[in-house]
Parts: C-alpha cells; sequence; structure tokens
C-alpha cells in the first residue's frame, strides 16, 4: 500500500524571514530528481503542490504565503511569472479618449546575472511538458557551450537586496502578499530615518484590518483546500518588529479554523540588524518580548533561530562554524545557514521512507509543558576526505553541532532531541579493515550515528535520529560561505587549495532539542522584561502598551521560563 502523503504548509512573515524562506525553497528544488535513473530520499510532494499553466504546463510550486510590506520585491511581480511570463507593452492607443495622451513608464528594475540566466533558462524551456514532475529540466540534454544556473558560479553579493533577487523556484500567483506600508505609520520607532522599525501591537492591528486578514485567511484557505490529508503548518517568522504581531493574528486564525493541526513556529531576527537609535532598540526588544509571550501560546512549538550569541544583544558576536567564512552584516550569507539548517531538520518529517508526523516531532520536543526547542547545526559535517564516517564519529571529542538558537546550549540537562544526518552514502561508513568492525553491519548513517550517541555520552530520555543519503545541494544562487578546504563534495581537505570554493553538496547534520539550556534563554528574556521601562518608549505607549499590561506580559514570560527550572 503506497504512503499517504500529509502535506505541510509554509507561512513565510517579514523580509529576513523571507530571505531564508527563499534560500530554503532553493536547496529543495535544488534537490529534484532530473533523471530517472537517479533516486532520492526526499517526498517533496510534502511541501510543494502540482498545478497547471496557461501553457497547459504541469507545475510544481511550494505550498507557501509569503507576506512582507510593499517595495520588498523589486523585479519579481507579486503575482510571480508562473502565469504571465509574457505582457503586451502598454501603449498610448489604449487610451479610451481622442485627446492628448501622455505616457509615462516607470523603468523596470535592473535584474541581476543569476536571474537574467534563469529567464533565458525558462523562455528555452517552454512548451516542454515533463512526465515527472520532480523532472523540471534535465541538465544531460543541455549542450557543452550552455551553462545553466545551476552550474554557474555567482557572485550575487553585491545585486542582491531584497529576497527576490536570489529566488529560484516559480511561485503560485497568490503566494506572495504585501502589506501597504501607509497601514504601519503608527507606532513606528523614528519615522523618516533608515531605522524606521514598528512595533508587535502595530503588527497585529494590521493584521485585525479587514483588507488584510481577509486577504491571508482567503490564501491559507486555498492552500489548505488544495491538500488532501493536512497535518499542520510551519511558521518562519520576524519577531524583531510588527511581522511578529501579524503572526500571531495569524496563529490565532490557525488555532480557531485548524485547531485539530499541529504549528511550527521557526523566529528570526536578522543579525545584520543593529540599532543605533535608542528608540529602535527598544521597540526591538519589546517587540521580540511581545512575541515569545504570545507565540509559546498560540504555537505547538516554538524554535528560535538566531545566530548571534544573544537574542537581544544586537552587537553579541554571531556563534561559529569551524568550517565557514560569513559576512555576518549580509542578508544572503547569513539566511543561509539558518535555511541550510531548516532543510535538514525537516527532513525527519519529509523523508520518502517512515517520515516522522508532525504530531510526534512536537510530542518529542514538548515534554511538561515546555513549548521551546532550540536547533543545532554542523555546516559541512567536517568529514575529511579519507575518513569515513565511524572514524570521524570516534575521533570527534567534541560533537561538531553549532546553536543556531542565539547560543542556547543544548547539552545542559538532555530531555529529547531529534536528529538529522544527510549526505552519507554506504560506502563512507566505514573503510575497509578492522579498525571499527561493528560500522560494517549498518546500512545507513542513521543507524550508525544513532548507536554511536546510545554508547557515548548520556543520552536524553527521547532521541529520534533521522537520516537521508540526499546531501545538501549548495549550487548557485548559494552564496560562497565555505573555507578553502572544503572540497566540492562537501568534504574536509587541508591540501585543496581554493580562493573561491565552488562546493556543489555537503554532508551535514541538524539537530532540534530540549533541554535545560533554553531556560537560560527564556530567563533572559524574562529578566529584561522585568527591567523593561514601558514608559520610556513613546511608541510602545502610542501601540496601547501601558504600564500594568506589561507586568502582565513580565508574568507570562516568567511562567513559560519556570517550566525549565531543574526539579
Amino acid at each position: 500500500m503506497s504512503q499517504v502523503t500529509r502535506e505541510l504548509i509554509t507561512l513565510q512573515v517579514g523580509h529576513y524571514a523571507n530571505f531564508i524562506g527563499t534560500h530554503w525553497w532553493n536547496l529543495q528544488e535544488a534537490s529534484f530528481v532530473y533523471s530517472t535513473a537517479t533516486s532520492t530520499n526526499i517526498n517533496h510532494d510534502f511541501l510543494f503542490r502540482e498545478g497547471i499553466t496557461s501553457y497547459l504546463q504541469e507545475t510544481y510550486t511550494p505550498r507557501l504565503l509569503a507576506i512582507d510590506l510593499k517595495g520588498s520585491l523589486h523585479s519579481l511581480p507579486v503575482e510571480g511569472r508562473l502565469y504571465n511570463d509574457f505582457q503586451a507593452e502598454p501603449s498610448t492607443n489604449e487610451a479610451a479618449w481622442d485627446g492628448k495622451v501622455e505616457f509615462i513608464q516607470q523603468l523596470p528594475q535592473e535584474k541581476n546575472e543569476f536571474l537574467k540566466d534563469l529567464e533565458q533558462e525558462d523562455l528555452k524551456f517552454r512548451g516542454v511538458t515533463d512526465e515527472d514532475k520532480d523532472i523540471c529540466i534535465d541538465d544531460s540534454k543541455a549542450s557543452d557551450n550552455d551553462v545553466t544556473p545551476s552550474k554557474k558560479v555567482y557572485d550575487l553579493t553585491k545585486s542582491v537586496k531584497v529576497w527576490s533577487d536570489f529566488l529560484r523556484p516559480h511561485l503560485h500567483p497568490k503566494a506572495v502578499y504585501l502589506i501597504d506600508n501607509l497601514m504601519v505609520n503608527t507606532g513606528r520607532a523614528s519615522a523618516g530615518t533608515s531605522e524606521n522599525i514598528w512595533g508587535f501591537s502595530s503588527g497585529y492591528s494590521t493584521f485585525q484590518r479587514e483588507e488584510v486578514e481577509e486577504e491571508i485567511v482567503d490564501r491559507i484557505r486555498c492552500l489548505a483546500e488544495s491538500c488532501n490529508s493536512l497535518q499542520g503548518f510551519q511558521i518562519l517568522t520576524d519577531i524583531h518588529d510588527g511581522m511578529g504581531g501579524i503572526s500571531c493574528g495569524i496563529l490565532q486564525h490557525l488555532g480557531d479554523e485548524y485547531g485539530s493541526k499541529n504549528s511550527l513556529t521557526f523566529t528570526t531576527s536578522p543579525p545584520h540588524l543593529i540599532p543605533t537609535m535608542e528608540p529602535a532598540r527598544l521597540l526591538m526588544q519589546a517587540s521580540i518580548l511581545q512575541s515569545y509571550r504570545e507565540m509559546c501560546q498560540l504555537s505547538s512549538i516554538v524554535v528560535p533561530l538566531n545566530m548571534r550569541k544573544s537574542m537581544l544583544d544586537f552587537e553579541a558576536p554571531c556563534c561559529a562554524h569551524q568550517h565557514l567564512v560569513l559576512k555576518e552584516y549580509d542578508a544572503y550569507f547569513t539566511s543561509s545557514v539558518v535555511a541550510a539548517f531548516l532543510d535538514t531538520v525537516s527532513l525527519a518529517y519529509r523523508s520518502r521512507a517512515s517520515p516522522l508526523p508532525l504530531a510526534n516531532v512536537v510530542d518529542i520536543l514538548t515534554p511538561t509543558g515546555r513549548k521551546v526547542a532550540g536547533g543545532s547545526l554542523s555546516l559541512p559535517l567536517g568529514i575529511k576526505s579519507n575518513q569515513s564516517f565511524a572514524e570521524w564519529l570516534h575521533e570527534e571529542h567534541e560533537c561538531s553541532l553549532v546553536s543556531v538558537s542565539a547560543g542556547c546550549g543544548y547539552h545542559l540537562d538532555p530531555v529529547s532531541e531529534l536528529l538529522t544526518v544527510r549526505g552519507i552514502p554506504p560506502s563512507k561508513l566505514n573503510r575497509s579493515g578492522p579498525k571499527y568492525p561493528g560500522a560494517r553491519s549498518y546500512t545507513n548513517a542513521a543507524q550508525l550515528y544513532s548507536d554511536f550517541l546510545q554508547n557515548s555520552s548520556k543520552p536524553p530520555n527521547m532521541r529520534f535520529v533521522a537520516g537521508v543519503e540526499d546531501p545538501l545541494k549548495t549550487t548557485a544562487p548559494f552564496p560562497s560561505i565555505f573555507s578553502p578546504s572544503v572540497t566540492d563534495d562537501g568534504y574536509i581537505d587541508t591540501c585543496h587549495k581554493s580562493s573561491v570554493p565552488d562546493v556543489k553538496s555537503t554532508p551535514c547534520l541538524a539537530g532540534l532539542h530540549q533541554s535545560r539550556g533554553l531556560g537560560i534563554l527564556l530567563q533572559q528574556l524574562y529578566t529584561s522584561a522585568k527591567k523593561f521601562d514601558v514608559m520610556k518608549v513613546p511608541s510602545l505607549l502610542e501601540e496601547g502598551v501601558d504600564k500594568e499590561s506589561w507586568g502582565v506580559l513580565t508574568e507570562d514570560l516568567q511562567e513559560i521560563a519556570s517550566n525549565y527550572c531543574s526539579k
């Protein structure tokens, strides 16, 4: 009997969340199978859906609603290009009167090299109907003179201004919803400056506007109705501004209309955003605190994603990854690391072989009232070119996992964890020889890694280890973030020389953890809320936040943090 695919709907709310989401969808499309001779362990039907264009072409688009402010799209039309690639140029002949007509046309946004190549690739293959929805363009049929965007190396550092500047997959015409900036003029931290931050309450009020709520709710309903067996929602949201308030409005709607479905909320804030003005800094801190209080009540599980070592210290350094070279103040770079985490850890519930239901993910990671879990990532995994996975495990004295949740230590009193290892083929499990003979009996990396963890250290009460052989595909437009010692297939070779590493794929490891280490973060949030003086923040008072309501928020954060105290 064929396995039923239980779909997931993804909601991206906020500009940085959409940066992360764009990388995530690019990574997923890069893992599509382009040849019938190649297999994959990933079931893309969980997050993608089929459709058909006006050209009667089959499409495969994300089950996605991306929300941002107007002005966030540059060259991408808000309806996308999937159904309206060719539009006639406007002409004065179309006027409905005989008098003199003045024609004023806004020049289109200039496309970068990647988008131009992508457009040419789309034109080249227009009219071709693929038999398999996962087979979009067969690169093997291209001549040697044709270089597809997936095989080309780009330097998009200077040309990427917004997330649509490097978006590879086509989106459904209703996948993007832009909110008019005029709706969110209240609650600004410093109007007329580059730090024009708007707060949580202003975002929540914006969602409650009839035209906004109706648009968002209708698009969610459209996505839900296209699913045969919807199991839940993934919410990837900014929380440093009003987008946190919009997400909470959405979560309330999901609870009312889809109460039996689980919601996995990933909260983000950009590490490159360092407010220099006090009003903006205070309003960002307040928005983060307000978002956590509400999301912990409305979500099935909350996972903070922040590459800095502190959630509320906007000048704290980012957590270091041994084999990565990051530009910490560039959203295009930092968001790619978070996306690699999401793409890897989510394989546990979107693989072909025995995917873990989202309800089980929630059960594993939310014991005894704890709703906040932490994330970790090892990118690349760190295996040397001449080393097996078993050898690497036994030689590593410390785990290579790095926190992507504001430096939360997941080793402190671990309770439960979900780990996903990817990109380790059977041939790499163990080299021939008697050194680690037990590893030869394993058929995949997940089995080997699970047994190794069980025997090597104090295990948590519950652990689930998943694995797929598909590596993380880091072809264009994924940025060049790897150190020169990383080979093109993601292994470590200190003799490898490359000024601009062209890493096409890499094995990696990601985890979701429940431990007392999360309590340190939550205690910091509570302490900050307790010290926060709302009377010194006029923009908060303008949004309707007073001393009494802030006191209730502080008590709620204290209760959330108390669940992580050692008993």
